[in-house]
């Protein structure tokens, strides 16, 4: 095949292929236009996902009506003057294709005004390629209208997720820019209905609030830090209010939402010993520092970062960070205790003994400690408790050590699934109702899991636009956190997929005996008999192992008994 010039409509949609992935996408390019311009307010109306309809409108600066049409000409851009400007970026728009490689792959329409013109202007383009300007009465500001999103790129479009997946991105996109710019009123519609609306005063928690509900966003912990020419404002979640993934978290820096490995880290390496494994903080940051020492432009999207001193960053954000939670939660104190019988014993050494005569393979992996491999336990007679967390119970082939917390919620699991299988859910009804605040992402997430919430017991009906009337849980879940469970579920994105197996999980997870709670002899040997009788005892259902072994010839090898 000979070497040819490709045509102009065809670079221009595989160029927009890098920036507009998904209807998403073309939201945050105009937000982050609208947010240039220097608007107060700024309305979204989406339709169809997003795919139907995009429209944003703001009350910013306007576009001149001699440059409209070079507005949508590639590599076009008012906030760039020549290459060295690069490294002083101070806007979020900045490459010159947001707009252009939009008009390639929809259907535009864009009316804008500037202040003290007698009138606005109107351009409709297609395929990229723009009509006549023509006048229209409009207030300052600008309105782009994107509709039929990707009909003219069919393998685009059939790679588009379902229209609640597709929503749920735009209000991601939509919340992030909020906490970015609290000084901006922000709108959203989606299909007609009002979604997300923050107040636009300027202040970071009501805007938190809009967006993560009151329960969370009241009782954040502020945070305050300058090391010279890096500073830090935001939120932090007290390790109370956690979450089960890293959807809680809003990373800025200079007021534009990135990813970063990063800030990630340093946020979850503050939280240290203050959150349980697996759970992490709600935390809104954003970061200042010299735009000369970071490098936004490695990616279309400009959601990706690099930092000129990765390590002095990570160290701030963590201090930070720190710094906030502790003062809120006092450190534990260590108080001296009395010698123990083990200090008494420290230093003494019967004649003869050698550190190096215990076996060295007692506790690996090889042979005597570890999970039984076998799905099937034997009958165990309970021995008692550790630490409020593991339960000793002696069989026929050696000590086992249960955790159980992991155990309990295997056996509830099992339950769970069993009870679905009957196709009767069981119910415990409330004596009055119970309302619960949902997120924007969660309550768009809502109507898509209404059926399984129901099929597993819940009794749920929407409460005004972001919150439930909950009138019945599941039975297992009556003694348990319920509420946790709830939010989870709805927020976890995972939930759209995996559906019941998620749900049973979290149920089975929050009606289960926590670790650090006593339980008497009686209690303990109901549990054991239901291990016994579980299906995959040896494994919680996120694959945690629930017990282990020591057989009885590692207890005699160590003894010197063989």
């Amino acid at each position: 095949m000979p070497i040819r010039v490709l045509d102009h409509q065809t670079v221009a949609r595989i160029a927009a292929g890098e920036v507009v992935e998904r209807p998403a996408s073309v939201v945050k390019e105009l937000l982050e236009n609208s947010i240039d311009a220097g608007s107060h307010r700024i309305d979204i109306e989406i339709k169809g996902g997003g795919a139907g309809l995009i429209k944003v409108s703001d009350d910013g600066c306007g576009i001149l009506s001699d440059e409209l049409p070079l507005a949508f000409a590639r590599h076009a851009t008012s906030k760039l003057s020549s290459f060295d400007d690069l490294s002083s970026i101070g806007t979020l728009g900045f490459r010159g294709e947001a707009l252009g490689s939009i008009a390639a792959v929809a259907e535009v329409e864009v009316t804008t005004a500037v202040s003290g013109s007698p009138s606005g202007k109107m351009m409709s383009l297609r395929g990229g390629r723009g009509d006549i300007v023509r006048p229209i009465a409009r207030a300052c500001g600008t309105t782009i209208s994107v509709s039929h999103l990707f009909r003219e790129v069919p393998a685009r479009l059939k790679f588009l997720k379902s229209d609640t997946t597709e929503t749920g991105h735009i209000v991601t996109v939509v919340s992030n820019y909020s906490l970015a710019y609290p000084e901006v009123r922000f709108k959203l519609i989606v299909d007609g209905r009002d979604t997300l609306m923050t107040p636009g005063n300027g202040k970071l928690r009501d805007t938190a609030i809009e967006i993560l509900g009151h329960h969370v966003a009241a009782r954040m912990i502020e945070i305050s830090a300058v090391d010279g020419s890096f500073s830090i404002a935001g939120l932090v979640s007290a390790p109370e209010n956690s979450r089960a993934n890293r959807t809680g978290l809003f990373l800025f820096v200079n007021r534009r939402w990135v990813r970063s490995h990063i800030l990630s880290r340093a946020i979850e390496e503050a939280c240290h010993g203050l959150l349980t494994v697996g759970r992490y903080p709600n935390a809104i940051i954003n970061l200042r520092l010299p735009p000369s020492d970071t490098d936004i432009n490695i990616h279309p999207a400009k959601t990706e970062i690099k930092f000129r001193e990765d390590g002095k960053v990570f160290e701030f954000v963590r201090q930070a960070v720190r710094a906030a939670l502790l003062g809120e939660a006092p450190v534990p104190s260590l108080a001296v205790a009395a010698p123990t019988v083990a200090d008494a014993f420290s230093n003494y050494r019967p004649s003869g003994f050698q550190t190096s005569s215990i076996p060295t393979d007692l506790f690996s992996e090889r042979n005597d400690l570890r999970p039984t491999p076998s799905q099937a336990i034997p009958a165990l007679r309970p021995l008692g408790q550790v630490a409020g967390c593991y339960i000793l119970a002696e069989g026929p082939d050696g000590l086992y050590i249960i955790d159980q917390h992991a155990a309990h919620e295997r056996i509830m699991y099992e339950k769970v699934i069993a009870g679905r299988k009957s196709r009767i859910p069981s119910s415990q009804a409330f004596l009055e109702p119970q309302n619960v605040e949902l997120f924007p992402a969660e309550m768009n997430r809502f109507s898509s899991l209404f059926s399984t919430l129901a099929a597993y017991g819940f009794i749920i009906e929407s409460f005004g636009e972001r919150s439930l009337l909950v009138r019945a849980i599941p039975q297992a879940l009556s003694g348990g956190d319920w509420q946790t469970a709830l939010h989870e579920f709805l927020n976890s994105p995972e939930s759209l997929a995996l559906g019941e197996e998620r749900l049973a999980e979290l149920i089975a997870c929050h009606s289960a005996v926590r670790a650090g709670k006593v339980l008497s002899m009686d209690e303990i040997r109901v549990l054991l008999l239901d291990l016994e009788k579980a299906q995959v005892p040896n494994a919680c259902p996120h694959g945690r192992p629930t017990l282990m072994k020591l057989e009885i010839s590692a207890l005699e090898r160590f003894f010197k008994r063989t």
